[in-house]
Formats: C-alpha cells, sequence, structure tokens
C-alpha cells in the first residue's frame, strides 16, 4: 500500500479566478489566476489551444485585470477584502510608486 505524502497541497476555490482580455491582435485570451499562499501563477488559454498553458512573464495589465476580478468578488461578498488590498499593494510596488 503507498504511503500518502507528507504534505498535501489544498487548492481552495477561492484561490483560482478567470476573467478573458483581447491581446493586441485583437483576439480573445481566457486568463487564470491561481493564488498558491506564496504568489500568483498565471496561465493563459485560447480557442484554438487545446490546453491552458502557462503565463511565465505577467504583465501590468494582467495583474489589473486580476484586481478588476477580485474587486467584483469582494462586491458580491465572495472574497474576502484582504485579497483585495494585497493585490494593491502589489500594483503599487509594481508601478514604482
Amino acid at each position: 500500500m503507498a504511503k500518502p505524502p507528507l504534505f498535501m497541497k489544498v487548492k481552495l476555490h477561492s484561490q483560482t479566478h478567470e476573467w478573458r482580455q483581447r491581446d493586441d491582435d485583437n483576439n480573445l485570451r481566457y486568463l487564470r489566476a491561481c493564488w498558491d499562499s506564496i504568489r500568483w501563477h498565471f496561465f493563459y488559454t485560447t480557442k484554438t489551444m487545446e490546453d491552458w498553458a502557462e503565463l511565465p512573464n505577467p504583465t501590468l495589465e494582467d495583474y489589473e485585470g486580476l484586481r478588476d476580478v477580485l474587486f467584483r468578488k469582494y462586491q458580491r461578498k465572495r472574497l474576502p477584502w484582504k485579497f483585495v488590498v494585497d493585490i494593491d499593494k502589489f500594483l503599487v510596488e509594481m508601478k514604482g510608486e
């Protein structure tokens, strides 16, 4: 009988967020951001792709899209305010303000 792993990572539904936006060529791109308690991991796909691909260097626009999704979920009482505050702090650091 196989031993269970010592550390199992639990992924909560509130830690994955999806939205869509248009890229520079006006193609629709679907984005997914997952929080792993340390940092955000971004993934993307298009209608022509079969599976999600990791986005190694998310842009400021990607983080602002995530912030918009988090704020809308907070307004519907589906997310704690802490998530919005944390992403706001990160955006301020990223912009260099």
